[in-house]
């Protein structure tokens, strides 16, 4: 099964084991329907119950139903919260989930071979590509870079004339 991170806690908020989370979400309200979550424990990631869940000056807040007070709730400062795949938002046609990415060879339309997508980083309007190959590059995801995006025969075929234009070597 595969797990997508939702978000991150940082920090307790209150005393009776409601977590703030950095959300990482198209959606920030998803928070506010989640069933369950999953926590990585050492014997994997293990599903935990929402009691609750809410959203304040673009943060989430989900209560636990096994964390009760701010010690336990203390417990998962800089943890990641995960969402399974089945429970995962939908997406549209044109869209993939960034796990569904990475991996992928890059390569352009000159025949070049770039690397491995290794992150995609976003920034809160286009998204960043990371390529590790030979030397690391970054570019954005802007108007004429990406030109063909194919999961089933692994890769991702961009212009090399708009890379030339915007991209950056790490």
């Amino acid at each position: 099964m595969d797990y997508f991170a939702i978000a991150k806690v940082l920090k307790p908020q209150g005393i009776k084991g409601e977590v703030k989370l950095e959300a990482y979400v198209d959606d920030i309200q998803r928070f506010y329907h989640l069933p369950h979550v999953y926590l990585k424990g050492k014997r994997g990631y293990e599903k935990h119950e929402v009691q609750s869940g809410r959203v304040y000056n673009g943060f989430a807040y989900l209560k636990l139903a096994d964390y009760t007070d701010r010690n336990a709730a203390e417990l998962l400062r800089e943890q990641y919260v995960y969402i399974d795949r089945e429970h995962a938002a939908e997406l549209d046609e044109d869209e993939n989930y960034i796990a569904d990415l990475i991996g992928l060879t890059v390569r352009d339309d000159e025949g070049n071979v770039l690397g491995v997508l290794d992150d995609v980083i976003p920034t809160g309007g286009i998204e960043v590509y990371q390529v590790k190959g030979e030397k690391t590059v970054l570019f954005p995801i802007a108007p004429g870079v990406e030109l063909v995006r194919n999961l089933e025969e692994g890769y991702i075929l961009v212009s090399a004339a708009r890379l030339r234009e915007v991209a950056i070597d790490a």
